[in-house]
This record gives structure tokens, C-alpha cells and sequence, in this order.
């Protein structure tokens, strides 16, 4: 068996560290955070438990290297904010562990300076080659959306002759009751995902738009959630399904990521960017340098206490568009689930559900010798068919509706008469 870390022990981490402990192939699972009430939670209800509990500060990749190396960690799952993610990066590559997180930071053109963080495309560039070297994988964005949905659109492109657009679709109805505004999940990296730049593909090229006011438009969801209206959103996903080689070499020139958004939402986040609320940036307030997103979303209700009060649908998913057999096809591959059923089964919100399962799974097919890949990469570039087998079994159901428009059947009109 193989000793696991998990990174960060808020709603996702436990459920990562959930699922692991269910996993024959995980021998000691160890949860880290600077703060361990909720790793000591999680270790006191957990029947037989194999998690050990350690206060690790993932932003000292010295120490935290040196803990890997003499536990003997197999893989290091990253459930912390996406600006750590260099120091556990440079960890794992110092100590060789296998690595997962769940972001990259938003992504910003090769060239343009971005305080304190990296997007995807830096950390495959920095780290790639030394996890070659040492015959371990990082996977990178490895959640729902970014992560699951970039499986979807890999398992979809591989269906078709050609593909040519890829739209990752993150619709939610939810209602919580009892606040008069909450998010479902971080609502930090929500704020600072709505205020920033979304770069998309189109074209064949990377694109910037105005955030809140891109490529607006109101779409149809499965039942029942029905017609809502989509926003081009900052994504890690929106670029790299766009510019990944062999998707390039098959015919894709336009990717986007869209969240449907309310108007009270909308509304908000639009206030924060223009008081420049939205950011991590320290200032200076009274003598107290405090990060402006904290303090804007520091009375905000935890998404992790939130379940009980959500009732709605979310679904997620990945639209394809392409020829097949000459053929113009069109796969939608999602995932839908109930917020109240979810937090009834699981004890967790439906959001932090989606979240955890993928990357739980990625860690067991990499102790079972099944993930072949190495290396530093985006979820696309993993073969998708043992994945989406899988999925389901981890609690993360998947639909695929798939669309052929053949071409006018060539029978004579009638005539007319005169």
C-alpha cells in the first residue's frame, strides 16, 4: 500500500481524503493543513482509521519537502488555493511524489506579469521535465470543471473525424435558504474568476474579452434546468482544450468556459471589480495588510456548511462539435445531480462532491499502475476511456447526448399549382 497527503482540509480535501481511505491500494493518508480542526473531525469519525493528522504549511516547499521524502508520500493532492501551487510543485519535484490539484490560476498571456501566481501553462513549463526525469506525474486542474470536463472533451474529440469547437458548460438552479447570499463553493476564486479577463480560442487564437460581457447568451439545459443565461468566465479549460496539439491537429479553433449567472451575482461581482475588491493583492487598511477578496467575502457563510439549504440542479458538461463519416455531429457529455440528494448521501454539498471524486479516482489508477502518463499536464492529455468508465462508480453519473444533422434527403418537391 501507498502513503497519500492530502493538501488543505476544507470541504474537497475531505472528501479526497474521504474516498482514499476507502481505497485498498492507500496504506496512511495524511492530512495536512495549517489549521487541522477539520482533518482532526474527519480522523475522529472515520471507523479503523488510517489518517494521521499534520499541521504542514504548503507554503514552505523546504519543510514540505522533507515531510514527503520521509513519509514516503506516493502522491501529494493539492486542495489549497491555486497560489501554493508552485511551492507544492517545487516540493514534489524536489521530494518525487506524484502530484494533483484541482487550479491553476486564471490564465494570462505568455509576457504578461501576474502577481504571486502561474497559470497552467508556466507550470508545465517549469516542472515538466524534471517529473519526467523522476518518472512521476502532475496533474494539473484536476476537479470537476476544470478537470472532469476536459476528460469529456477528450473522450468526445477522439469520436469524431474532425472536431472544430469545444464549450464547457457549468449551468446550477440552486436556491440557499436562510442566507441573503452565499456561494457554493470558494467564494474568493469565484470573485477573482468573474473580475478577470476571460481568454478564450477563437479563430485558431488565444482572445481576450471583457469580463461579464463576453460572448453572453442564453442557452438550453437539460431538464430541469431548462433556458438560462451563460457568461464567458476566466478558466483555466476555456484556452487549454483550444491550444492543445492534437486537438489543434484535428480541427479545433474555438474553446470557451461559460458559467450561467444571476443577476444578483452578476451585479456583485461587477461592484467588486470596480472597487478593486476582487483581488489577493495585500494593502494596507488602518496598519493591517489584509488580501482585498478576503475581506469582501470574509462574512460570506462557508460553502462547506451549506448543504442542507441548497435545493437545484447542477450540471456540468462538455459540448463537442465536429464531422463524423462526413457526417456534422455534435456530443454533449455531462454530469447532473441533485444539491439536496447529494448532501443527504454524502454529508457534503453537491459542489464539493464534483470537485473531489475526479481527482480521488486519478489517485487510485495512479496506485494501481494504470495511469501511464508523465510528466506536468492539463487533464486532456490522460487517455479518457478508463476514466469515464469509472467516474460513475466514484458517484460522478454521466450522460451523453449525441446529435447528427444528416444532410436534406434528395427526394423530388412537388410542384406547384398553378
Amino acid at each position: 500500500m501507498k502513503n497519500a497527503l492530502v493538501l488543505g482540509t476544507g470541504g474537497v480535501g475531505s472528501v479526497i481524503g474521504q474516498r482514499l481511505h476507502t481505497y485498498d491500494c492507500y496504506g496512511d493518508i495524511y492530512l495536512g493543513d495549517v489549521e487541522t480542526q477539520f482533518a482532526d473531525i474527519l480522523h475522529a469519525k472515520t471507523d479503523d482509521s488510517r489518517f494521521k493528522v499534520v499541521k504542514l504549511d504548503a507554503n514552505d516547499p523546504v519543510a514540505l519537502a522533507t515531510f514527503i521524502k520521509e513519509n514516503k508520500i506516493f502522491v501529494t493532492i493539492n486542495a489549497c488555493p491555486s497560489f501554493v501551487n508552485p511551492s507544492v510543485l517545487t516540493a514534489c519535484a524536489e521530494a518525487g511524489s506524484n502530484y494533483i490539484d484541482m487550479a491553476s490560476d486564471c490564465y494570462v498571456p505568455p509576457g504578461v506579469k501576474k502577481f504571486g501566481k502561474s497559470s497552467f501553462e508556466a507550470e508545465i513549463e517549469k516542472y515538466h521535465d524534471t517529473f519526467v526525469k523522476k518518472d512521476i506525474t502532475a496533474v494539473l486542474s484536476m476537479g470537476m470543471d476544470p478537470g472532469a470536463v476536459n476528460i469529456f472533451a477528450r473522450w468526445a474529440v477522439d469520436r469524431l473525424d474532425i472536431a472544430t469547437s469545444i464549450r464547457v458548460l457549468d449551468a446550477d438552479n440552486a436556491e440557499v435558504k436562510g442566507y441573503r447570499f452565499a456561494v457554493l463553493f470558494s467564494p474568493e476564486t469565484l470573485f477573482e474568476e468573474l473580475g478577470a479577463v476571460p481568454y478564450f480560442v477563437k479563430d485558431g487564437r488565444i482572445v481576450s474579452g471583457k469580463p461579464l460581457e463576453t460572448e453572453v447568451e442564453v442557452l438550453r439545459f437539460p431538464d430541469p434546468i431548462g433556458f438560462m443565461k451563460t457568461y464567458a468566465v476566466a478558466h483555466e479549460e476555456g484556452v487549454s482544450l483550444g491550444i492543445y496539439p492534437p486537438f489543434v491537429a484535428k480541427g479545433v479553433n474555438y474553446s470557451v468556459f461559460k458559467y450561467t449567472l444571476s443577476d444578483k451575482v452578476v451585479n456583485i461581482a461587477k461592484s467588486l471589480a470596480l472597487l478593486d475588491l476582487d483581488n489577493w493583492r495585500k494593502m494596507k487598511v488602518d496598519g493591517v495588510e489584509v488580501s482585498p477578496v478576503r475581506v469582501a467575502t470574509g462574512r460570506l457563510p462557508k460553502p462547506a456548511q451549506l448543504g442542507s439549504t441548497v435545493d437545484g440542479y447542477s450540471c456540468v458538461g462538455t459540448e463537442v462539435r465536429g464531422m463524423k463519416d462526413g457526417v456534422r455531429t455534435e456530443y454533449f457529455v455531462y454530469t447532473m445531480d441533485d444539491h439536496r440528494e447529494t448532501y443527504l448521501r454524502y454529508g457534503y454539498s453537491l459542489t464539493v462532491i464534483q470537485t473531489g471524486l475526479p481527482p480521488a479516482l486519478i489517485c487510485r489508477l495512479m496506485a494501481e499502475g494504470r495511469l501511464k502518463e508523465r510528466g506536468v499536464m492539463m487533464p486532456e492529455a490522460l487517455d479518457p476511456e478508463i476514466i469515464m468508465r469509472e467516474l460513475p462508480d466514484e458517484g460522478i453519473p454521466i450522460y451523453v447526448e449525441q446529435r447528427r444533422v444528416e444532410p436534406p434527403s434528395r427526394f423530388p418537391l412537388p410542384k406547384s399549382k398553378k
